[in-house]
């Protein structure tokens, strides 16, 4: 076989193809090749790979290469191989020998057929002289076990990389579908020519002057100062990346107006047998949050969520061996085993020191947010006997006979209070009182029984909301008064069965802590294997835009007054063509109702452009992309926060009678927790004389109190008129036509509409108008001088359409082929027309997609006052200039 292709002039990188060996034993031909499944060649570099499958029977697995390395210096090494498959070592020369290890973080994702994907991984740095170098790479599986692997091509290169598929450093695909242009961000060199770089937004240094923290139910920094966080969620998949990237990652979420990063995943390694924190990884946390400090970016810590690990024998949790379930859902709550281990992870995050600031994160100052629990509660479907063992289960209900005990005197005086709603499970003698399951805390599982259990259900919802919020103050207990720490706490963020009847208690517990947090998402319907968590070849959906359906969007808060409340999980969920408006949307209202943070769900690459479709995406050019405008008019304040439509005073004993609140929030799961809701889990009835669009009017605010007659709510009948199927917000500023599917953001520095754009005609705001003929559309205009924009001398406009990947195939709503990068966005056809004052002439261009200067000029045409920009077809962003 030939060496590898030395680099071409003046290029620093050196790229090689992992098929084309100087010696190898791997087999010629396996079920990997690419000649086994033809439409795959394109998404490989040369149109192969080396591959090996099966057991290993005799000699290891080794490939050679030699590799011409241009000029002497410290280099970045990186491949691209099958997922976490084939453990190898590797070494240039007669060097030590590096490993890498199934528990490799990947990079990028490209699917190349169902359960095979081409990923980038990054090997390690190495210092090389100029000139030939052997490689050699040897599969460490053992005779007998399995050895697959596949290698698509090699990387040196002397700094940060951005992984994009088969695409090489210098190059871009340029591919775009028929009406669309390509969205390939290049490496982003930060300079400080950038016309769009929202950095100064943070703080120099996340922390500075302090942690953040409460103040009269809102976040400020450690000066006092007001905040609001735009962020995102992270995974230890970029947690574990080279430096180079973490640090490109934290500068560019920084230029793209991002100031808290969640950081979501467990702190022990799967596949071990233990389940003890792993060190390593914690060091690796320490470097992410260090290189979010350095960009003014606060972290965020999710570190328990009951679907990371299935109950395994060395946990010491009784019964999971005789059901199905091994997910330990609600067991945190009650069992004294789980609760250590649960203990253990939190001393070790807190107590673990940093090797970069020499101090430990329970002293950090940018920690902002510590939180207890993931998505799990006594009061969601997953609160039954499938999911826990009947062990687990008595245990509970002896706590809960206990409790009963202590209220009423005695366990057997607790049973005479309810005598037609016995248990078969009720034991006075064993101290143990039945236990009703999720469903039966419903208004449906009520009406389904005598008064008695009306009365029953509301003590046990009293007993466990207790018992749930007794464990957030344990563990408050530990993270402040026994570890020191300085962050925040967020006890949980979860939903429950019936929201009228249960969200202000399962808010309530989480009060025992700083912050008051929820999940949500949205999407059309999507259905096939593995729909709740992936987008893959066979399955169907249908597209649906969620300006026509304003009572399904996460996007509606009911708030307690003394805490911040955030969405530490918001998405528009793919497949969806209708996905331009989130950001759009999220912006607009969470500043409308106050809303204190959004959290979108979740960062892919590093570099934040992904290579296949996913999910989950933010990486993408509906939502990263969407970001500057979202994120400036957000933490500015350019929306105003509304007056209170509603300010409800809840008395306690009331919602432990099961009385309700009158107030509820759409579920709004992902599709992978809405398999836990059993079929007919939905919980019907009107709320008696709340309208769920009062959301979308103002702030919709509820405090503890011993007088429900103190409650205030706002005529609303100006504001929501639902035969035209329009709400106004109470402000003046916002206008949602859910008919039309079109909302419109105006206020002095931003104006914007999204939605059905060429349906709605000419939009006419204070002071842009809006001609567009796409179909769909987000169109905003924002100043970056903090002028009105009447007055500004540099504005933004930001036109995001619809987006799919290159390649993207369906047939009557199947999936047949899902592409990969580069992004097609649909080409932007719109003029905004400019009601300027305070003279000058004005001038038009588009930027690139990281926010630089193109030297294209739009056409701008000023005639009678008015001042219009044809917007460039192919950009998402232009500025509009003074002189």
């Amino acid at each position: 076989m030939a060496p590898a292709a030395p680099a071409a002039p003046g290029k620093a990188y050196v790229w090689w193809e992992g098929e084309r060996t100087t010696r190898t034993n791997f087999p010629r031909q396996t079920w990997f090749s690419p000649g086994t499944f033809p439409d795959t060649r394109d998404q490989l570099s040369a149109g192969d790979w080396l591959s090996c499958e099966g057991k290993r029977t005799g000699d290891e697995a080794f490939a050679t290469y030699d590799v011409d390395v241009p000029r002497a210096g410290a280099y970045n090494l990186w491949t691209r191989k099958f997922w976490h498959h084939g453990p190898f070592r590797w070494r240039f020369d007669q060097q030590d020998w590096q490993t890498c290890g199934r528990d490799c973080a990947l990079a990028d994702d490209t699917p190349l057929k169902q359960f095979v994907n081409a990923n980038w991984v990054y090997l390690g740095k190495v210092d090389l002289t100029a000139g030939t170098h052997p490689f050699e790479l040897r599969l460490l599986a053992a005779v007998g076990e399995e050895q697959t692997a596949c290698f698509d091509c090699f990387l040196l290169i002397p700094g940060p990389f951005k992984p994009s598929g088969r695409v090489k450093p210098d190059e871009r695909s340029g591919k775009a579908e028929p009406g669309c242009f390509a969205w390939e961000p290049a490496l982003d060199a930060f300079g400080g020519d950038a016309v769009l770089d929202l950095r100064s937004l943070n703080e120099a240094v996340a922390g500075e002057r302090g942690t953040v923290r409460c103040d009269g139910g809102r976040f400020a920094l450690g000066d006092g100062r007001p905040v609001r966080f735009w962020a995102v969620n992270c995974g230890y998949n970029l947690v574990e990346q080279d430096h180079d990237s973490v640090d490109y990652l934290a500068r560019k979420l920084a230029k793209l107006g991002v100031n808290m990063v969640r950081v979501h995943g467990a702190v022990f390694r799967e596949g071990g047998g233990g389940f003890a924190a792993d060190p390593a990884r914690l060091d690796k946390l320490c470097y992410f949050l260090t290189a979010l400090k350095k960009q003014g970016i606060y972290t965020f810590v999710s570190y328990y969520f009951p679907l990371w690990f299935n109950v395994r024998p060395e946990f010491g949790l009784e019964g999971y061996d005789q059901i199905q379930n091994k997910v330990p859902f609600a067991l945190l709550f009650f069992n004294p085993r789980m609760q250590q281990i649960h203990r253990d992870w939190t001393r070790a995050i807190l107590t673990h020191p940093n090797p970069y600031s020499g101090v430990t994160l329970a002293k950090e100052p940018a920690l902002a947010i510590l939180e207890i629990q993931n998505e799990d509660s006594f009061f969601f479907w997953t609160f039954n006997r499938q999911m826990l063992p009947p062990a687990q289960w008595l245990m509970l209900e002896k706590l809960y006979g206990g409790w009963l005990a202590k209220r009423f005197g005695s366990l057997q005086q607790a049973l005479a209070q309810w005598p037609g709603a016995r248990l078969q499970d009720d034991d006075p003698a064993a101290g143990v009182a039945g236990i009703y399951d999720a469903w039966h805390m419903t208004r449906d599982g009520m009406k389904a029984g005598a008064p008695d259990k009306v009365r029953r259900i509301g003590e046990q919802v009293r007993f466990l909301a207790e018992l749930q919020r007794q464990f957030y103050l344990d563990s408050i207990h530990l993270i402040r008064d026994d570890l020191g720490a300085t962050c925040l706490v967020s006890p949980g963020n979860w939903q429950v069965t019936d929201p009228s009847m249960l969200d202000a208690l399962e808010r309530y517990t989480y009060a025992a802590g700083d912050v008051i947090d929820r999940h949500g998402y949205f999407g059309g319907e999507h259905k096939g294997d593995g729909a709740g968590y992936a987008v893959r070849v066979g399955q169907t959906w249908q597209d649906l835009c969620g300006l026509t359906v304003p009572e399904r969007l996460p996007l509606q808060f009911a708030q307690y007054t003394d805490r911040p409340h955030i969405i530490s999980e918001i998405g528009w969920t793919n497949p969806n063509r209708f996905r331009a408006d989130g950001c759009f949307l999220g912006s607009a209202y969470g500043a409308l109702q106050g809303v204190d943070g959004f959290f979108w769900f979740a960062v892919g690459s590093s570099f934040l452009a992904d290579t296949s479709i996913s999910k989950f995406p933010v990486g993408c050019p509906t939502v990263a992309g969407a970001f500057p405008a979202a994120a400036l008019q957000y933490r500015r304040g350019d929306v105003r926060e509304g007056e209170p439509v509603i300010d409800q005073v809840l008395k306690l004993d009331d919602l432990f009678a099961m009385r309700g609140s009158g107030i509820g929030t759409p579920a709004a799961l992902d599709d992978l927790r809405a398999a836990d809701v059993p079929p007919g889990g939905t919980v019907g009835g009107a709320v008696t004389g709340f309208d769920p669009l009062s959301f979308y009017a103002g702030p919709v605010l509820r405090r503890l109190g011993d007088d429900p007659a103190q409650s205030k709510r706002r005529d609303l009948s100006r504001l929501i008129d639902r035969n035209a199927k329009v709400v106004r917000s109470v402000t003046g500023e916002l206008a949602w036509d859910w008919g039309r599917g079109l909302a419109t953001v105006d206020t002095p520095r931003s104006q914007g509409a999204a939605g059905n754009l060429r349906q709605a005609g000419a939009i006419e705001l204070s002071t842009i108008g809006i001609d567009c003929t796409n179909d769909y559309a987000a169109i905003q205009a924002i100043t970056l001088d903090d002028r009105p924009l009447a007055e500004s001398r540099r504005i933004l406009v930001q036109a995001v359409t619809e987006e799919q990947p290159y390649g993207w195939r369906a047939d009557a709503g199947r999936i047949t082929s899902l592409g990969a990068a580069p992004w097609s966005v649909r080409k932007v056809a719109a003029t905004l027309r400019f009601r300027l004052t305070g003279g000058g002439t004005a001038s038009a261009q588009a930027l690139d997609e990281n926010g630089y200067a193109t030297g294209r000029a739009a056409e701008v045409r000023s005639a009678g006052g008015v001042t219009s920009v044809k917007l460039p077809e192919d950009a998402l962003y232009s500025v509009v200039e003074r002189r």
